[in-house]
């Protein structure tokens, strides 16, 4: 059997349930449309910081995503800043550049904020503004998130020059309560939070992607879409995960229903290639 051919036996034109960041399969919930339409109104009065969060896959990434689609090119220059674990200023700045078509980055902090003030009263002169997107944002050491105060005060007489969208994990907002933080955190217009589904938004999401894909909702049981919802906690990178398998589960089975048992069977499976298991649990942390 072809690696396609699991989405026709269940009548689907494609995958619905695929861990990529598909535009087109993003169910709007009323959280999330609330959050795109905080973070547009922000980025068009110019604020200069704005924090978006939520456990991890909840949607964060996408919303982020949608904003720079949303994005008026004339406007409006985007750069996305993916962060890596212990990220500092340096490369965060360097990082930022890149995107400004400013020349080689120079080497000292100072010369790199100057270099991205320069950038950004350029696009001013244009009538056009920088909005910078940090992603996985609660990767950053503290020098870098401290920067980010620097960044807030470039402005012109009328206006901050840039404005920086932060998108990170819970744990940002609670590391950004220390007294060390208040300056920052105090240039914080708003924070947007992406909570997990509730149950009856889990059962809308997963009907609202397999229409998209071809499928009828019938195609889970009322018990299969409340398992998906109880194994998932209603975290939609969860929701795809259990249901991926969970059909798979179905058509080593040949059913074309996917009920409670075969998710309960998908989500008692690791994620991860065997033989990782027990070593993946050692190394966690405590």
């Amino acid at each position: 059997m072809s690696h396609a051919s699991w989405t026709e036996k269940f009548g689907l034109t494609r995958n619905p349930f695929k861990d990529t960041l598909d535009t087109d399969l993003f169910y709007r919930t009323r959280q999330h449309e609330e959050a795109l339409i905080k973070i547009r109104i922000g980025i068009d009065d110019c604020h200069a910081l704005i924090l978006l969060t939520g456990p991890s896959g909840t949607g964060k990434t996408l919303v982020s995503q949608l904003v720079l689609r949303g994005l008026d090119p004339g406007r409006f220059v985007p750069a996305f800043v993916p962060v890596y674990p212990g990220m500092g200023k340096g490369m965060l700045l360097g990082q930022i550049l890149s995107e400004t078509d400013r020349g080689a980055c120079r080497r000292l902090t100072r010369d790199r904020l100057n270099q991205l003030q320069e950038a950004a009263l350029a696009l001013h002169d244009k009538g056009q503004r920088l909005v910078i997107i940090i992603d996985e944002a609660h990767f950053l050491q503290a020098d870098a998130l401290h920067i980010l105060r620097t960044l807030s005060n470039l402005e012109t007489e009328q206006e901050k020059l840039v404005t920086v969208l932060l998108v990170a994990e819970t744990a940002l907002a609670r590391r950004l309560q220390s007294p060390s933080y208040a300056s920052l955190r105090g240039r914080i217009t708003f924070a947007v939070h992406l909570s997990p589904l509730a149950r009856a938004e889990t059962e809308q999401f997963i009907k609202y992607r397999l229409l998209k894909c071809g499928g009828p909702a019938q195609l889970l049981t009322g018990d299969g879409y409340e398992a998906v919802h109880r194994m998932s906690g209603g975290i939609p990178r969860e929701i795809n995960r259990l249901l991926y398998n969970g059909f798979l589960e179905a058509l080593s089975c040949n059913e074309p229903i996917i009920d409670k048992r075969f998710i309960e069977n998908a989500g008692n499976k690791p994620g991860r290639p065997h033989g990782q298991d027990k070593q993946a649990a050692a190394q966690a942390p405590e």
